[in-house]
């Protein structure tokens, strides 16, 4: 599986490395790339956000070993940093509907971390992210996506700031949409709905040291079964996914915040610091000491 750090990393693996223009931004519409961009492409993982948005598609995603056929429907997906995805273009044609986003959250100039973004958006998850049906006249996200992409062909200091607030008001429209039942969600199986619903809790509440039957209270379903529909739906244990998001937030108060290992350590509900500091160094190879030292 490649792993692809930055955004000019992913550009280069799309043959259209010559286009880009900022370091933590891009857009492309697929139409300009027909010639250039592979259309079977291996699993790949990114360490940025990417937001896709298509028109009639005919190709076949797969996003962290779940495959999605998608044809002749207008959708929109988000994808976290760290998520799989891998791509088989059905109908060339069709793909020159489409547009795709790439950002990272430095780019937002709102001081928002990976974890913090994650949190705030319940589109974003790590494990599993379904794919969002639209109605294209009932929906802003055509005309945003359309205004940032033509933005971005005349770049400069003025239309990047534009850009950046375009993406702001596409991120939060589409949590309105989320919330208010907006967009149709590709989760078809009760499982599958269990599971997205479990890691949008786990974000949700800031001391991840919850034990795994809180979770389940709040689903109102049994800790077996929540044990057993996240097994089956993302391939790992609900601890395990528990574990991340503690390793996240964890990461993200270490390198961005002015708290000390202690109050991090309280923070995240462990009743020692060196049972955090053993948990931390089990989970990531290095202390939480040395993991800043070499982060900041």
């Amino acid at each position: 599986m490649d792993r692809i750090k930055d955004i000019q990393s992913l550009l280069q693996a799309m043959n259209v490395e010559r286009f880009q223009k900022c370091d933590d931004f891009h857009v492309l519409k697929f139409n300009d790339h027909l010639k250039d961009i592979p259309f079977q492409t291996e699993s790949r993982k990114c360490d940025f956000f990417q937001i896709f948005f298509s028109d009639y598609y005919d190709v076949e995603v797969t996003i962290d070993a779940k495959t999605f056929s998608l044809k002749d429907k207008t959708l929109i997906s988000f994808l976290a940093p760290q998520q799989t995805l891998s791509v088989d273009v059905k109908s060339v044609e069709k793909l020159s509907n489409g547009y795709m986003m790439a950002f990272q959250s430095s780019f937002l100039k709102n001081g928002k971390s990976n974890f913090e973004i994650e949190q705030k958006f319940p589109y974003f998850n790590k494990n599993y992210s379904p794919i969002y049906f639209i109605n294209p006249k009932k929906t802003v996200f055509p005309d945003i996506i359309r205004k940032i992409y033509d933005l971005f062909q005349e770049l400069s200091d003025e239309n990047l700031e534009i850009i950046r607030s375009y993406l702001n008001i596409l991120l939060l429209e589409a949590k309105k949409s989320f919330y208010d039942g907006n967009i149709k969600t590709s989760l078809a199986s009760r499982s599958e709905q269990i599971s997205f619903s479990f890691e949008s809790l786990v974000k949700k509440y800031s001391n991840k040291r919850k034990p795994l039957d809180f979770y389940a209270e709040k689903l109102n379903i049994s800790t077996v079964y929540l044990s057993e529909c996240v097994k089956k739906t993302t391939g790992k244990t609900a601890k395990k996914i528990i574990k991340e998001y503690v390793i996240l937030e964890a990461s993200t108060l270490l390198i961005q915040s002015l708290k000390t290992i202690d109050e991090i350590s309280d923070s995240l509900g462990f009743s020692a610091t060196s049972n955090f500091s053993n948990f931390f160094k089990k989970e990531t190879g290095c202390t939480p000491l040395e993991f800043k030292n070499q982060n900041t």
